[in-house]
C-alpha cells in the first residue's frame, strides 16, 4: 500500500465517490464511500492527469451528513483494512436522507453547467421516494462459488467477486427469501454456478420481479437451455413460496456482462405479473422495462403529467419514445387525441398493446422496433399535424438519445418535449443539443427513485422557442 495522505471531502460526484483535496492543495481526489465534510486518510490507487483515485483507510472526523450504514456489507474503513470486499449494490447508505437529496440535486446541476453550458441551471429539490428501504420491485442476483459452496449476492465494486448476502435492505423480503431458497436448492441439486473468467458453469443469475400484492415472477438465467432437477426445484420453490405465480428460464450463452440473453422459456405458471401505477393496470413480461420503484414511479409520472399540461396545453399527438410496457403513454392517454409509442423490446411492445386493451384505452398504439428504425413512420405522422400541437415524452436508456432521434424533434409539430433520464450526464449532453436547435430547458425536476444509491431520475421540460430551430 502506498503512503497515506489527508483529504477534506468537498462534495459528491455523479459516479458516487466524494471529491477531496490534500491539505495544502493539489489535484482533486475521487474517494468512494466518503461524505461532504469528512476529513480522512487515504491511499492513492490511480493517478491521472488532473485527478487521482484513492481509497479511504481512516475516517478522522465525520461530515455532518454521515450516518452509520444499516447494511453490514456496506463499505467501512475497518472492512478495507481486513481485506473484506464490500457489496457494490448501495454506495450511499453512509449519507443521511438530506445529504443524499441535496447531493443528487448538485449532480444534476453540475452536469447541466459543465456539459449543457447552462450558466445558472434551475434544478428543483429532488422529490422523495415514498419508501427509502425495501422499495425495489426487481432484482437480478449473480451466483458463484466460494470455498466450495454456492453464493449469491452482488458484485464487489469493479470486479466479478460476489459478496454473499443474507439480506438486502432495498429489496422486499419476499425477493430476499426466494434468493436464499434458490441458493440452497442450487447446492442440493449440484447446479454449477457460472464462472465469468472461465466462461464455465450453468447458473448465472436469479431474476425476481415482485408487485405490491406480494406476488413474484421468478426466472433462472442459465448458460444452456437444460434445467437439471426441474421437478424437484419447482416443487420445493412453490411449496416454500406460494406467492410465486410464474417460473421462467432465460438462456444467456455468451461471455458478457449483459445479464439477460435473447431466449425465454416459461417453466410454470403465468407469463406476466400485474402491477398498478396510479390508475393504470400494467401486465409486465419478465424482460420488459418498468421502473424499479413503483411508489416513486407514481411521483415521477405526476411530474411528467404536470409538465405536459402546464399552461393548459393538451397535445393532439403524443409520442411516447422508448415506451417500455406503455406506462407513461397510457397514463397520459386521456390528455391527447392519439398516443403513439415506440419500444425496441418486442415483448414489451406487445405488453404495451395488451395494457392499452386492459385499461380500455382506445387512442394508443404501440410499435415494436428501435426508435431510429421507425423515424420515417414517425415523420409521416408528424407531417400531418398542425404546428405546435404535439408533444413527445422521451425515456431513453442510460446512453441517452442518438442524434437521429433528437433531430426528429425539430418538426414544427412539437410544442414541448418532456425528457425522463436516469443519467444526468447524457441528459445534459442532449439538453445541450436541444438548446442549440430551438428548445429552451424550462424546468428540471429530479425524483429520487433510487434511495441509498448515487443514482437519480431527472425530468426536464423543454419548450419550443418562438424563433425557428436551426437546420444543422
Amino acid at each position: 500500500m502506498s503512503a497515506t495522505l489527508r483529504l477534506k471531502i468537498e462534495r459528491m460526484t455523479a459516479e458516487g465517490p466524494g471529491i477531496g483535496r490534500p491539505e495544502g492543495g493539489g489535484p482533486v481526489h475521487f474517494v468512494p464511500y466518503t461524505a461532504p465534510g469528512d476529513s480522512i486518510e487515504a491511499f492513492v490507487r490511480q493517478s491521472k492527469s488532473g485527478f487521482v483515485r484513492a481509497s479511504m483507510t481512516r475516517l478522522l472526523s465525520a461530515g455532518p451528513g454521515r450516518v452509520e450504514p444499516r447494511c453490514p456489507l456496506h463499505y467501512s474503513p475497518a472492512m478495507a483494512l481486513r481485506g473484506d470486499a464490500p457489496c457494490g449494490g448501495c454506495d450511499w447508505q453512509h449519507l443521511n436522507d438530506e445529504v443524499q437529496l441535496e447531493s443528487k440535486r448538485e449532480l444534476v446541476r453540475d452536469c447541466l453547467f459543465r456539459i449543457a453550458k447552462l450558466r445558472e441551471p434551475k434544478v428543483e429539490p429532488p422529490l422523495r421516494s415514498p419508501s427509502a428501504w425495501r422499495y425495489r420491485n426487481k432484482v437480478q442476483v449473480p451466483f458463484g462459488t466460494s470455498g466450495g459452496r454456492v453464493v449469491a449476492g452482488f458484485y464487489a465494486p469493479g470486479s466479478h467477486q460476489i459478496v454473499d448476502f443474507d439480506d438486502c435492505l432495498v429489496q422486499p423480503e419476499i425477493s430476499v427469501a426466494i434468493v436464499k431458497t434458490v441458493k440452497r436448492l442450487a447446492g442440493e441439486l449440484r447446479w454449477r454456478p457460472y464462472d465469468y473468467d472461465r466462461n464455465s458453469g450453468w447458473l448465472r443469475h436469479l431474476f425476481v420481479r415482485t408487485n405490491a400484492r406480494g406476488q413474484a415472477l421468478v426466472a433462472l438465467v442459465t448458460k444452456t437451455k437444460d434445467l437439471p432437477g426441474e421437478k424437484r426445484f419447482l416443487e420445493a420453490l412453490l411449496k416454500e413460496h406460494p406467492a410465486v405465480i410464474g417460473v421462467h428460464q432465460n438462456v444467456q450463452p455468451i461471455k458478457t456482462t449483459v445479464v439477460l440473453g435473447p431466449r425465454w422459456k416459461k417453466i410454470w405458471g403465468r407469463r406476466m405479473i400485474e402491477e398498478r401505477v396510479g390508475s393504470i393496470r400494467l401486465r409486465v413480461s419478465p424482460a420488459a422495462f418498468l421502473q424499479v420503484n413503483t411508489p416513486a414511479c407514481e411521483v415521477l409520472y405526476g411530474v411528467v403529467r404536470d409538465f405536459i399540461t402546464r399552461d393548459g396545453f393538451r397535445p393532439k399527438l403524443l409520442l411516447d419514445l422508448y415506451s417500455g410496457v406503455g406506462s407513461i403513454g397510457l397514463s397520459l392517454a386521456d390528455l391527447a387525441r392519439t398516443v403513439v409509442g415506440v419500444e425496441e423490446v418486442r415483448d414489451a411492445a406487445q405488453d404495451a398493446h395488451d395494457n392499452a386493451r386492459l385499461n380500455a384505452i382506445t387512442n394508443a398504439e404501440f410499435y415494436a422496433g428501435g426508435v431510429e428504425a421507425l423515424l420515417s413512420k414517425l415523420e409521416r405522422r408528424l407531417s400531418s399535424e398542425p404546428e405546435r400541437s404535439a408533444a413527445a415524452v422521451l425515456d431513453p436508456p442510460r446512453a441517452g438519445c442518438t442524434k437521429p432521434v433528437l433531430k426528429i424533434l425539430r418538426s414544427p409539430a412539437f410544442e414541448r418535449v418532456v425528457y425522463v433520464s436516469c443519467n444526468p450526464a447524457t441528459f445534459a449532453r442532449d439538453a445541450d443539443w436541444l438548446s442549440r436547435h430551438g428548445w429552451t430547458l424550462e424546468r428540471v425536476q429530479p425524483v429520487d427513485l433510487f434511495p441509498q444509491t448515487s443514482h437519480i431520475e431527472t425530468v426536464g421540460l423543454f419548450r419550443r422557442r418562438r424563433n425557428r430551430p436551426t437546420t444543422t
